[in-house]
């Protein structure tokens, strides 16, 4: 069975204390026994010294080594059974033993403190005393209370510990539970899902991050969705037309003239664009447009256009101006490039005559500067509401809903122009001033 985060972290908090809290006790084990030791070794030294001082006033007194049985038996640092001590011995200068408490019967004792008796300022023995076994056992008595209350401490320690970690594992993985129940939803198709953003850390910028790839992929639908309901739309026209007039052929209502039989050619190659249109946004919009980059001459470029449309620029009275500041080279496709200046150039040229001025105009532009070309088209037609200019590249979109598709277009050629560019690695930006005209200006990188 797969344990789950919360369990996981509530484990590992709960080792990390256990393991803290085993450390300490190990550490305060080691010191306090050697704290200990040294302050019963410190105040056993203090009683012996002040015992080998009584002795020495008691030879001073009599001259000689009498009453100094009575007086180490009197001791207090005797080896009185459970009351821990000392066995004691006294050795004159010349080493016999004169006196002695405890450790009769005993081979060998190794006497391990040893305390010079002075008379008068003269040395006249020496005190010697050996642990008798007792003081060991009070000492143990005293690390084992401190051990069993380490014990208790780190049993309530890792109580504490396994409640802040179910605590803490709770709060840290709520959030994920959230993300992953949203990610089930997303994952199922339902692109609304969103996590509420309640925390200022790591989790928190992971929620704001979901829930901006949540609203991205919402937008994607949607407008996947929307494409292809106006790719069904505009392809439904064409269809419909080329399919009443063959209809009416077949049934002798029309007759199979070449002026019949044209309507149905124009609707087919109208249709034939549509659809390339729409596979070229596609492969745009995926990264996987074919470029035949070289480098390009894009005064070459300009001129080749502004030529291709004067002719239809004069048929409709409109003024086409070429400016020429620059002839940077640039690594591009030259059919794409033609493709986009022809979308800009046909959409300007649609609109100029709307302006309010008398001579409608349209200028195509070339210039550089900060290693960049830029190309600017600029018209002087009835521009666009800020409302509209958000939606000017958009797929399908016009700025008059009514228009028909013979005026208007298909819709897609200025979502194709940003696709090509970007995929050239440049940028297609708007400027647009109701009732003054637009401008699109298209930024490449120049070939040093």
């Amino acid at each position: 069975m797969r344990a789950n985060l919360s369990a996981k972290l509530t484990l590992a908090f709960v080792l990390v204390a256990l393991a803290g809290i085993v450390l300490v006790a190990i550490l305060a084990n080691r010191a306090t026994a050697v704290s200990f030791q040294r302050y019963l070794l410190a105040g056993d030294t203090q009683r012996l010294q002040t015992l080998a001082e009584d002795i020495g006033l008691l030879y001073s007194e009599h001259g000689d080594w009498a009453g100094v049985n009575a007086l180490l038996r009197d001791s207090d640092i005797g080896p009185e059974a459970g009351s821990g001590g000392y066995f004691l011995r006294v050795h004159d200068n010349s080493g016999q033993v004169v006196a002695s408490r405890g450790g009769q019967g005993r081979p060998s004792i190794d006497f391990e403190q040893q305390v010079p008796i002075f008379s008068s300022d003269r040395q006249v023995g020496t005190l010697l005393a050996a642990p008798a076994g007792q003081g060991e056992r009070a000492a143990e008595q005293f690390l084992a209370s401190v051990n069993q209350a380490l014990l208790w401490a780190g049993a309530t320690a890792v109580l504490i510990a396994l409640l802040l970690g179910i605590l803490l594992a709770r709060q840290l993985t709520r959030p994920l539970r959230r993300l992953t129940d949203a990610a089930r939803g997303v994952a199922a198709g339902d692109f609304s899902q969103r996590v509420p953003v309640t925390r200022s850390d790591e989790l928190g910028d992971l929620a704001r991050d979901f829930n901006q790839m949540a609203g991205a992929l919402e937008t994607s639908e949607a407008a996947r969705r929307q494409m292809l309901a106006d790719t069904a739309h505009d392809l439904r026209t064409p269809i419909s037309i080329m399919r009443s007039h063959l209809e009416a052929m077949l049934d002798g209502v029309f007759a199979p003239t070449p002026e019949n039989l044209a309507v149905v050619h124009e609707e087919t190659l109208l249709l034939s664009r549509l659809v390339e249109d729409v596979r070229t946004l596609s492969m745009a919009e995926a990264g996987q447009l074919p470029l035949a980059l070289q480098k390009v001459d894009l005064a070459e470029q300009v001129q080749s256009a502004a030529a291709a449309f004067t002719p239809l620029a004069e048929a409709d009275g409109i003024t086409l101006r070429v400016a020429l500041s620059a002839a940077p080279t640039v690594t591009a496709d030259p059919a794409r490039l033609q493709q986009v200046l022809a979308n800009l150039l046909a959409n300007a040229l649609r609109y100029a005559p709307q302006g309010s001025s008398d001579q409608p105009e349209v200028q195509i532009e070339l210039s550089t500067g900060d290693g960049r070309a830029r190309i600017s088209v600029t018209d002087n037609g009835p521009g666009l509401q800020p409302d509209q200019q958000v939606h000017v590249f958009d797929r399908f979109w016009r700025s008059d809903a009514a228009r028909s598709r013979g005026e208007g277009g298909s819709g897609l050629g200025l979502a194709i122009a940003r696709g090509i560019v970007e995929a050239h690695g440049g940028t297609i930006e708007l400027s647009s001033t109701p009732g003054a005209g637009t401008t699109f200006t298209v930024s490449l990188p120049t070939t040093t």
